[in-house]
């Protein structure tokens, strides 16, 4: 055909087109070519898959010169220019130099275009339509290495792969099914020009044998002029069955859609309503699709769901590059869509389990009694999720009756060796000279009563916890030999000589003031601070007064279900007189009190008069028909401003000054307290003056709650 020179002629697959090519990888307006300035010009339209002159990609404007081959998909044209007559035209590649093209060639189709085998052009009164489906496919060439052989893909498989990479690389990002959803029809949109999809999913718990009832539509978009029509039955069914994508030019055959109450959620909830004329026409039309196709959404070979694509406009195709293209964010999307389900599978996991431990530590405090919601036990509690987590050794300090052993039961069972033994032993209710054959067993023979051997409390805790209580009555001689078992020597049993080797954690106790017995000579520092890797110091019932009225409540339900008695509680003077007692019995003696006062008690509530108290003296307390008895200067020492060092005989005035009653615990407090003020709060010159340890002054620094 002859080009005229005041004329654009434009290429692509459109009808409005100079040119119409029936190729699939030519967009609807792919180029076009003009005469300007005495020069020929091919100008690329932002094609999709570009134009090739010669080896070269064109993505904008390039001059054309005599001979160059165009390729635009599989069709080859060839542009010439008469040699003699210097007019724009056309030469027959069949014509002899400087022949123009005739009008017979151009009816012919010869002269500038070369007619490829695969597609050629066509003039638009035989545009192809091929009818029913034109492509199925089992798989994607875009998920596969690159067959450079493949010469047709490559403009496409390159432009298309860049949004793949850039699909994949969101979804990598996404939390939700929604905002993948969006990502991918925006994606297929993009890359296809395709005017509708959507996404249709099966439910989670289908496997295998699903029906095309089972579908979803969980996404979908469509253009402004048309709302989105579901996708047919009939195609549903053929690529559930086949497991591969299907594209079809014509939908005639496939008019059986999937019923629509099968349709989005919104459009369910929203029923169409009757409608003026006007409103009508400004509505959005529902059309019949004209090209369409359908993906499976697969992940190791179970299919997920299925990808709808279809056109509604006669020379909007759907080509074979978007079914590759198509089924490759299909496979994509279904890699993604199985990780955000175990993504979600993983994190209600983690719900249920956070929400079991929850539990089983409830479950543990209940078995172990720990009772207390006073800041100073829940910081014991945090004391003891962390001693848990290892197998160092711990040692827990406190009054007699403060529940060492129930937080020593707790660190246990918290911890990693929950499921094996836990051995208990108190070393004050064993003679120093059957404390050894407790620890470590003996021989058969190897002293008087010894019938038979016997296996020590080292080796039945055995990759268990073996705790030790009262472990300040341990005799020196015995606690060398209890050192070097802490330090992973081996032991013998009583009367043996075979070496034994365990592993063992060890959880010791004592009500006493360790430090003191080390000073005085009676425990071994060297084991002290072997025990003392991890310290967990039980604070009295009578410094945490806030978990009082839990534990009184806690034991009195307790009791009432052993006992079948129906008390509702305390009255007010009851738990006032609670309150205030000191209890030097601590837990211990509080759950008596209760126990006695549910079993005596005669009304459904307990009083006053039901709680019986002793007079004893708390640890560390003394009379005060005791301090009576002191000379007037000690009284002096401890009035705010004296100086604790002066040791000289009190002055006439000092001896005149009225004595003021306290405890042992008070008169300590003050007395390092006016060491600190007398030292400048330099904690060093006052633990050396009171003739104390560092560690020792910080400790009773922080037990007295002494503040500069």
């Amino acid at each position: 055909m002859t080009l005229s020179p005041v004329t654009k002629t434009m290429l692509g697959r459109s009808l409005d087109c100079t040119v119409v090519l029936t190729d699939d990888r030519a967009s609807r307006k792919h180029a076009v070519i003009y005469f300007q300035d005495g020069q020929w010009y091919l100008k690329d339209l932002g094609s999709r898959n570009g134009t090739v002159i010669g080896t070269q990609v064109v993505r904008g404007t390039i001059p054309l010169q005599s001979g160059d081959a165009i390729w635009i998909g599989h069709c080859h044209l060839t542009f010439f220019l008469p040699d003699d007559s210097g007019k724009p035209g056309l030469k027959s590649p069949d014509a002899e130099d400087g022949a123009a093209v005739s009008d017979a060639d151009e009816a012919k189709g010869t002269g500038i275009f070369g007619i490829s085998e695969a597609f050629g052009v066509a003039p638009s009164d035989s545009f192809f339509d091929p009818g029913g489906i034109v492509e199925r496919r089992k798989q994607t060439s875009f998920l596969d290495p690159f067959d450079e052989t493949v010469t047709a893909y490559v403009t496409r498989t390159g432009y298309d792969s860049t949004h793949l990479c850039q699909l994949a690389y969101q979804l990598g990002k996404t939390e939700n099914l929604t905002d993948a959803a969006k990502l991918v029809l925006d994606s297929l949109v993009s890359a296809t020009e395709t005017e509708a999809a959507g996404i249709w999913l099966l439910p989670q718990e289908v496997k295998s044998s699903f029906r095309v009832s089972q579908l979803r539509l969980v996404a979908h978009i469509s253009a402004e002029n048309h709302n989105y029509v579901n996708i047919s039955e009939s195609l549903a069914k053929m690529v559930l069955e086949r497991r591969e994508a299907i594209l079809t030019d014509d939908q005639k055959k496939h008019r059986d859609a999937v019923p629509q109450k099968q349709a989005h959620e919104a459009e369910k909830q929203n029923p169409p309503t009757k409608k003026s004329e006007d409103e009508k026409a400004d509505a959005p039309r529902k059309l019949e699709p004209l090209h369409t196709l359908v993906a499976p959404i697969r992940f190791e070979n179970r299919i997920l769901g299925l990808m709808h694509l279809y056109n509604i406009t006669a020379d909007q195709r759907l080509t074979l590059e978007d079914l590759e293209y198509t089924f490759a964010v299909a496979d994509t999307f279904g890699m993604a869509l199985s990780h955000l389900t175990r993504e979600k599978e993983l994190s209600a996991n983690l719900v249920d389990a956070k929400q079991e431990n929850t539990i089983l530590r409830e479950l543990l405090n209940q078995e172990t009694e720990i009772i207390g919601v006073s800041a100073a036990m829940r910081q014991v509690g945090q004391l003891v999720t962390r001693a848990s987590e290892g197998k160092a050794t711990l040692l827990i300090c406190g009054e007699s009756g403060t529940g060492k052993e129930l937080i020593a039961r707790a660190a246990h069972f918290a911890g990693p060796r929950k499921n094996k033994p836990f051995i208990c032993l108190n070393c004050a209710a064993v003679s120093e000279n059957l404390l050894a054959s407790e620890l470590f067993g003996h021989e058969k023979g190897s002293f008087t009563g010894a019938t038979e051997r016997k296996i020590g409390k080292f080796e039945a805790a055995n990759h268990g916890t073996l705790f030790l209580d009262e472990i300040g009555e341990m005799s020196p001689s015995l606690q060398a030999k209890f050192l070097r078992v802490l330090e992973g020597h081996p032991f013998e049993r009583v009367g043996g000589n075979t070496p034994i080797t365990v592993d063992v954690r060890v959880v010791a106790a004592t009500n006493r003031d360790l430090e003191k017995e080390v000073a005085e000579k009676r425990f071994r520092h060297d084991l002290f601070f072997r025990l003392r890797v991890l310290e967990i110091i039980v604070p009295p019932l009578r410094k945490r007064k806030d978990d009082i009225p839990v534990l009184a409540h806690h034991f009195l339900e307790k009791f009432c279900r052993e006992t079948g008695r129906k008390i509702d509680g305390f009255t007010e003077d009851a738990m006032k007189l609670l309150l205030e007692y000191r209890w030097p019995g601590n837990v211990r003696e509080i759950k008596n009190v209760v126990e006695r006062a549910v079993l005596l008690g005669a009304d459904s509530v307990i009083q006053e008069s039901d709680i019986v108290l002793s007079s004893l003296q708390t640890t560390g307390e003394t009379s005060v028909s005791s301090l009576s008895k002191l000379p007037p200067q000690f009284s002096a020492a401890v009035m705010p401003g004296a100086d604790p060092l002066q040791m000289t005989n009190a002055s006439a005035e000092t001896k005149a000054t009225a004595f003021e009653p306290m405890t042992l615990e008070q008169w300590e407090k003050k007395l390092i307290e006016a060491t600190l003020e007398h030292c400048d709060w330099n904690k060093s010159n006052a633990a050396r003056l009171l003739g104390i340890e560092r560690t020792t002054l910080d400790r009773k620094i922080k037990r007295y709650e002494l503040e500069r």
